[in-house]
C-alpha cells in the first residue's frame, strides 16, 4: 500500500474541496462493501483486478484489517467513465452526490490540461486524488484516492494536552480563540473529545493558530491564555497551570462577543479570568512584555507554512483530518483507519 501524504507531482488548487460544503459520511475506514453497495446502479461486477463498471472502468478497493483504506483504478476517459469516477469518489469519500458532480466536471473540463502532464494530485476535502491521464485518443486515466495524511513530526509540540503521553491515538486541534467556529467546537466538540479521553488510549493536543488577518485579537488572546496558565503554574504547580489554561480558554470562548471587537482586550481578559476564579494579576505585563509571543508565532508558522492550514478549527486524529469534528463516529472511524493504514504500511515494509 502507498499511503497518501504530500503530493508527489504537480499540485492543482483544491477546487474540488471548495465545491462541496456537505457533511461527510466517509466510507474509507468502513468495510469495502459499503463502497460497492453505493455503486450497484453502475453495473459493477467482479473482475480480475478487483471490480469493473458497466462502462469499463476497472478499480480495486485496498483493504487492511477489514476496512477500506484506498481506491485505485484505470480506464478510458470517456464521459460515461467520468460520471462513474464521480460516483466512485463520492462513495469512497462518503460525500456522495455532493462531491460526485464536481469530480465529474473536473474530468470533463481538465482532460486537455491533464493529458500527458504526468501525475497530478488534487485535494478533495480531506483526501488526495492522484490522477495521470495519457495523451492520445481516447485518453486513458489512472487514479488513486486515499486519505491525506500528515507525518507526526510535522505537527510540532502542542501548547497544552489532556490524556496520557503514550496514548495510542492523538486528537489534535488547531484553534483560534477569536474564531466563532472554534467556540462552537469548544461547546459541542470538546464533550465528544472528553468521551474519547475516557477510553484511556486517547490524547488531546491543542495548537495555537490565530488567524491574524481576520481576527486581530486572536494572537493576544492566545498569549493571554499562556500567561494565565504560567501564573497559575507558578503558584500551584504544573497541573494547576494546565487546569487554568483550559478553564480560561473555555471562558474566552463562552464570552467571545465580550472581547473580540475591543481595540485592547487586556482589561477584559483580566476580568474574565477573575470571574472564572483564576489569578490574573500578571496577565497585562506578561502579554505586553511578549513573554509568549515566540511560542504563539511558532505555532502559527507550523500550521500555516508546514501544514498549509487555512482555517480553524482544524482537527486531526493522528495524521488524518477529521471531516465532521462534531460527530463521535467520525473520530472512531479515523481511529480504525489509522490502525488499518499503519498495518498496511508495516506489511508493505516487510515485503
Amino acid at each position: 500500500m502507498r499511503p497518501a501524504s504530500r503530493p508527489r507531482g504537480p499540485f492543482l488548487p483544491a477546487l474540488i474541496a471548495l465545491a462541496c460544503a456537505c457533511t461527510a459520511l466517509a466510507q474509507l475506514g468502513h468495510e469495502p462493501a459499503t463502497i460497492l453497495d453505493q455503486l450497484d446502479v453502475y453495473g459493477v461486477r467482479p473482475a480480475e483486478a478487483g471490480h469493473e463498471s458497466a462502462s469499463g472502468f476497472a478499480f480495486a478497493i485496498e483493504e487492511s484489517l477489514g476496512v477500506a483504506v484506498a481506491v485505485e483504478g484505470e480506464g478510458d476517459l470517456t464521459d460515461a467513465n467520468a460520471r462513474f469516477l464521480g460516483a466512485l469518489i463520492g462513495a469512497a469519500s462518503g460525500y456522495g452526490s455532493g462531491i460526485a458532480s464536481p469530480v465529474t466536471d473536473f474530468f470533463r473540463t481538465r482532460t486537455a490540461e491533464l493529458a500527458g502532464a504526468g501525475e497530478v494530485v488534487v485535494q478533495v476535502q480531506e483526501y488526495l486524488m492522484s490522477v495521470e491521464v495519457s495523451a492520445g485518443a481516447p485518453e486513458r486515466v489512472r487514479l488513486r484516492f486515499a486519505p491525506q495524511t500528515v507525518p507526526e513530526e510535522l505537527f510540532g509540540p502542542p501548547a497544552h494536552a489532556l490524556g496520557p503521553a503514550d496514548a495510542r491515538y492523538v486528537v489534535r486541534e488547531f484553534t483560534d480563540l477569536q474564531c466563532p467556529y472554534c467556540a462552537n467546537f469548544a461547546a459541542q466538540g470538546m464533550p465528544l473529545v472528553r468521551r474519547l479521553l475516557e477510553r484511556g488510549d486517547v490524547r488531546f493536543e491543542v495548537h495555537h493558530f490565530p488567524l491574524k488577518s481576520i481576527h486581530p485579537n486572536a494572537t493576544v488572546a492566545a498569549e493571554a491564555a499562556e500567561c494565565v496558565a504560567a501564573e497559575a503554574g507558578a503558584g500551584g504547580g504544573a497541573q494547576a497551570g494546565e487546569d487554568a489554561f483550559w478553564t480560561f480558554t473555555d471562558a474566552l470562548f463562552a464570552q467571545q462577543a465580550r472581547w473580540s471587537r475591543l481595540p485592547d482586550p487586556l482589561e477584559e481578559f483580566v476580568a474574565i479570568a477573575q470571574e472564572a476564579g483564576l489569578g490574573a494579576s500578571e496577565l497585562p505585563m506578561c502579554v505586553r512584555s511578549g513573554r509568549f509571543s515566540a511560542l504563539v508565532e511558532e505555532s502559527y508558522r507550523v500550521a500555516a507554512q508546514e501544514l498549509g492550514l487555512t482555517g480553524t478549527p482544524t482537527v486531526f486524529v493522528d495524521g488524518l483530518k477529521v471531516g465532521n469534528y462534531l460527530d463521535l463516529a467520525s473520530y472512531e472511524r479515523l481511529m480504525r483507519l489509522s490502525d488499518a493504514m499503519a498495518a498496511a504500511e508495516g506489511s508493505g515494509a516487510e515485503e
